[in-house]
């Protein structure tokens, strides 16, 4: 065998070992557009299942209205539990033809996790927040947190905005009045869940405050992981190899 070849394979073996593989639901770019002409996925006209604390087991959403989550390209969406409101919900948007997904103030945001719990990127998404009678507001505190966590289950959100929460690994503010298709900062390429909400209501509001909001098309990916840096044995394993390789090239030498 060609000492160069074996080198590398060798080392191969080695990085393999270091870096190993981790199985993933989302493994390749999709779009989660709620449905459509030929393609109605919301067949409930509200939808109040809890996607932040339920045993991934099965994917399913807890609560009482655990059959209200909407599971689609091996995605889960729902609500996080609002502790002060037991019939907080989402909402279905558009018509049959052209279906969204809708929160405004009578819920705590919208969660979304992979079905196993794994990790995946959230690309895009139209984000639709025109200012107008139903979402009037547009002054400094108004706007929605988008929230990515590095766990899928994150249970007692609504206790807090999750802005100090242990696991909170990505954050970007939307001002009110955004309307078109919105980019996710690259730090929500590797996620294991995310939360929308307007900011200052991590639960449902009870003072009276409007708002709505319009998601369509979110666009989610595989994780998109760094590179594993390769420990220092690794690389004095490799280096050793190819000072015996040259040693023995020597000796060949010397022989000859």
């Amino acid at each position: 065998m060609n000492k160069t070849k074996m080198l590398n394979g060798l080392m191969f073996g080695a990085l393999i070992s270091v870096a190993g593989s981790a199985g993933a639901t989302v493994v390749s770019e999709t779009v989660i557009d709620f449905g459509g002409s030929g393609n109605v996925i919301m067949g409930l006209a509200s939808y109040a299942g809890f996607a932040n604390n339920t045993p991934i087991a099965g994917g399913n959403c807890a609560g009482a209205g655990a059959q209200g989550c909407i599971y689609q390209n091996n995605m889960v969406i729902g609500i996080i539990e609002d502790s002060s409101n037991s019939t907080a919900h989402l909402h279905r948007a558009g018509n049959a033809g052209n279906r969204a997904l809708s929160y405004h103030a009578d819920s705590p945001g919208i969660y979304m996790r992979a079905l196993d719990g794994s990790a995946f990127s959230l690309i895009s998404m139209d984000f639709l927040a025109p200012i107008n009678d139903k979402n009037p507001d547009n002054g400094e505190a108004d706007f929605w947190n988008i929230l990515g966590f590095n766990t899928a289950l994150n249970p007692g959100l609504d206790q807090g905005d999750g802005a100090n929460y242990g696991t909170l690994v990505a954050y970007q503010k939307i001002a009110n009045g955004f309307n078109g298709e919105l980019i996710l900062d690259p730090a929500f390429q590797n996620i294991n869940a995310v939360w929308i909400n307007f900011n200052g209501y991590p639960q449902t509001p009870d003072d009276g405050k409007e708002f709505e909001l319009t998601l369509d098309n979110i666009k989610v990916g595989p994780a998109v992981v760094s590179q594993v840096p390769v420990p220092a044995a690794a690389w004095l394993f490799g280096t050793g190899l190819l000072g015996l390789i040259s040693f023995g090239k020597k000796k060949t030498g010397l022989s000859a």
